[in-house]
């Protein structure tokens, strides 16, 4: 009986034993699904914010691209559309864009392929004209019906919004973003507007693929865990996060849902449960054995965890922090250790520069994008050889790179970029490549290393676009030089207008000396500012200005009326015949209504039109001869004398000059100041007055300012005199009384004698 007593006891310890080690695995299992569901949640986060993050980063940067191209344009001073758009061809030939337009106010835009569309109706076009940056929701392409996204920057004039830059990019692009690299990779992503609206679906073979609403979709399936269909969409309208587990199109999935800062947009980021069931599984048999091996189990089942929690977050990081086609740092790893490093203290002075590829965009098209994507690794090889201790790179996007170097010097800086490019030529023929690469580098001297990166690196890109936009220059130091003269032409450019209108410009005449008759017998008309705050400003600072925003028309037109106003004065005041020259810019001259603009004001005010002169500059004749035939001769037939100016500071065609409608030449001051030999020059001179008084014309010399000058002209036959020795440019008042005043008294004295 005791033996049986016994038997039955242990058998009962036994069985509670085996019982209580059943209960106890499974409890320690349920223990183990219950963490790895919540560390499914917490990796599905992880993911969904590295995601979101990459997806923002890249809106972002494709927005800052277009908003320092809209600044480029601002700082251009040019706001009529077609001028805009050509500003940026260039851009959309070497992006990556699908195609770039600019629009107006009222939605009309005009693409840089040619098509005229109106985009009033929009939603990122009523973001933008607001003045705010702004990404679309997906829509289809107008061209191929293909699903696209449009970026919108405004473009400013002062604090008005006078346009959009846009740009369009093909929705696949963003889609490799969304990829989940973990999980076997059965996991993926997908974007939704917080109505549950498709944004960007995914081609995962575990998706749904496209769909209208996902709203719809889970309503069709079965929740099983987490939030449910009401709570994720009144999170979802009060942009909140959550997770929820449900099961749809045949599949049971963990969901995490976090709001994007795009839009309204969200960032689904799933994985089937059944993939974490496979590993639960696994675990769960690891479980067991670790249970019945007691301490040795645990230890081991620990270091199992410990090892899937290292790799997933290898994984993790290599999704967040390396640039998927090249293998190299992205954007934010970039920003990560250039931070770290700028907060050192040892570090030495250093420059951030940003460059791109010239032409990216014919190596893609002529080599395939797989070979465009070697040329890319290729940069990132050559940029991870060559970077120092305290120094970083990244591809930031595209062909864009970014790189944080130590700065000795600026020599130094120049000598490692022509390394690098001369480097590049040599590694890109061994991968196939014919034509020669090139870069334009932006760069930043860093002068306050706590300052916001994303701002250093915005000054870099200016830099860089100032060296596209300049001919010959591959690199472009930004400096406050560069900032003030972006900050004063914007200032001028937001001034002209006003200054006009208020009278803020001055003529001035300087007078012409006949040496035949020995007496003043004309004067030129020039141009001065006088800024209420500023005082007289140079014409050299707001001419070139005022040539390139096409302002220049409209001060030529008030030059031609305020002389006119002056020789009607005069002819009223019975004051000697003098003739004024007026110059007038090569915009005017390309404009269909300019002859008819000046007859108006001519007849206005009932002038002599002999009187008055119209130059035009060599450059200017030369660079449209027939354009300048017809309108001199127009000019000419209605009674006014043409005068070419600068004469000899160019490369003129002298074959033409005898079929030039031109009554005056004005030897340019270079003719006065030239390197040759005394002999020599004065060869030279003889020569081009002779040639010219051949011609039938008069001859004026420009610049002169010694009576030596003076002299050897009067020898050589020179007609008139203009220059510093008879008289400084002056205020109209005072060449009345200096120059008008002399000559009534000559005449006078004339009068008196007879």
């Amino acid at each position: 009986m005791k033996v049986k007593s016994k038997t039955i006891k242990a058998s009962f310890i036994g069985i509670l034993t085996v019982v209580l080690f059943f209960v106890l695995s499974w409890y320690y299992v349920s223990l183990i699904n219950h963490a790895l569901r919540e560390q499914t949640f917490l990796y599905l986060s992880e993911l969904g914010s590295r995601g979101a993050d990459l997806v923002e980063s890249k809106v972002t940067n494709e927005l800052e691209n277009l908003e320092t191209t809209s600044k480029l344009i601002e700082a251009s001073g040019n706001f009529d559309q077609n001028q805009m758009l050509s500003l940026i061809k260039l851009q959309v030939a070497e992006g990556h864009y699908k195609r770039m337009a600019i629009a107006l106010p009222n939605g009309d835009a005009l693409t840089t392929d040619g098509v005229h569309l109106n985009v009033s109706d929009r939603a990122y076009f009523q973001e933008a004209i607001k003045g705010n940056a702004a990404v679309s929701d997906t829509i289809n392409d107008y061209t191929d019906d293909k699903p696209i996204n449009v970026y919108a920057a405004p473009i400013f004039r002062g604090n008005e919004v006078v346009g959009l830059v846009l740009a369009s990019v093909n929705t696949e692009d963003l889609k490799s973003y969304l990829e989940v690299g973990s999980f076997s990779n059965q996991g993926y992503s997908y974007i939704v507007k917080a109505n549950g609206d498709e944004v960007i679906s995914s081609l995962h073979p575990n998706s749904v693929g496209a769909f209208e609403n996902m709203f719809d979709v889970l309503a069709l399936g079965k929740m099983k865990d987490g939030d449910d269909l009401a709570t994720i969409k009144q999170k979802m309208a009060l942009r909140e996060n959550g997770n929820f587990s449900a099961l749809y199109a045949g599949i049971e999935r963990h969901t995490i849902y976090q709001s994007l800062t795009i839009n309204d947009w969200y960032m689904m980021t799933v994985v089937p449960t059944q993939v974490v069931s496979a590993q639960t599984k696994q675990i769960s048999w690891y479980s067991f054995m670790l249970i019945a091996a007691a301490l040795f189990a645990i230890t081991l089942l620990f270091i199992v965890v410990l090892i899937f929690q290292y790799r997933s977050k290898k994984r993790l990081e290599r999704i967040a922090y390396v640039d998927e086609v090249t293998g190299g740092n992205n954007w934010q790893k970039f920003k990560l250790e250039a931070t770290e490093i700028l907060e050192s203290k040892n570090l030495n002075d250093c420059a951030l520069l940003t460059f791109d590829i010239d032409r990216f965009r014919f190596i893609n098209e002529e080599y395939g994008h797989e070979k465009g994507d070697e040329v890319l690794q290729m940069v990132v090889g050559i940029l991870r050889t060559r970077m120092g201790k305290q120094e970083s790179y990244a591809r930031v996007s595209g062909d864009h790179f970014a790189i944080l170097c130590v700065c000795d010097s600026r020599d130094k800086i120049t000598r490692r970029i022509k390394e690098f490019v001369r480097v590049l030529n040599i590694e890109r023929e061994a991968i196939g490549i014919k034509e020669r690469l090139s870069c334009h580098f932006g760069i930043y001297i860093i002068e306050d290393k706590k300052g916001n990166l994303e701002k250093i690196r915005e000054k870099a890109n200016m830099a860089r676009i100032a060296a596209k936009t300049a001919e010959n220059n591959r690199w472009f130091f930004y400096s406050d030089a560069f900032r003030k003269k972006i900050g004063d032409e914007k200032e001028i450019i937001d001034q002209m207008e006003d200054a006009l209108e208020n009278n803020e410009f001055e003529m001035y005449l300087q007078p012409k000396y006949n040496l035949h008759i020995n007496d003043y017998c004309g004067c030129e008309a020039l141009v001065r500012w006088r800024h209420p705050q500023k005082g007289l400003i140079s014409p050299g600072e707001f001419i070139p200005i005022f040539e390139q925003t096409g302002f220049i028309k409209k001060l030529d037109m008030f030059m031609l009326e305020e002389a006119c106003k002056i020789l009607k004065s005069w002819e009223d005041k019975k004051h000697p015949e003098i003739s004024i020259s007026v110059n007038v810019s090569r915009k005017n001259l390309k404009q269909t209504s300019f002859i008819e603009s000046v007859l108006n004001i001519t007849n206005q005010y009932r002038i002599n039109r002999g009187r008055l002169e119209i130059e035009l500059t060599e450059s200017s004749i030369f660079e449209d001869v027939d354009r300048m035939i017809e309108v001199g001769a127009a000019f000419r037939k209605y009674g006014f004398k043409m005068a070419m100016d600068d004469f000899g500071s160019g490369y003129s065609s002298i074959n033409l000059l005898g079929n030039l409608p031109l009554d005056v030449i004005k030897m340019d001051q270079g003719f006065f100041n030239s390197q040759l030999n005394p002999e020599q020059n004065h060869i030279v001179v003889e020569s081009t007055i002779n040639m010219i008084k051949k011609l039938g014309m008069t001859v004026v010399a420009e610049g002169i300012e010694t009576a030596a000058e003076v002299e050897m002209l009067r020898a050589l036959g020179c007609d008139i005199i203009q220059g510093y020795y008879f008289g400084k440019p002056m205020p109209v008042c005072e060449f009345e009384k200096q120059i008008l005043k002399e000559q009534v008294n000559l005449v006078e004295e004339e009068n008196n004698g007879n």
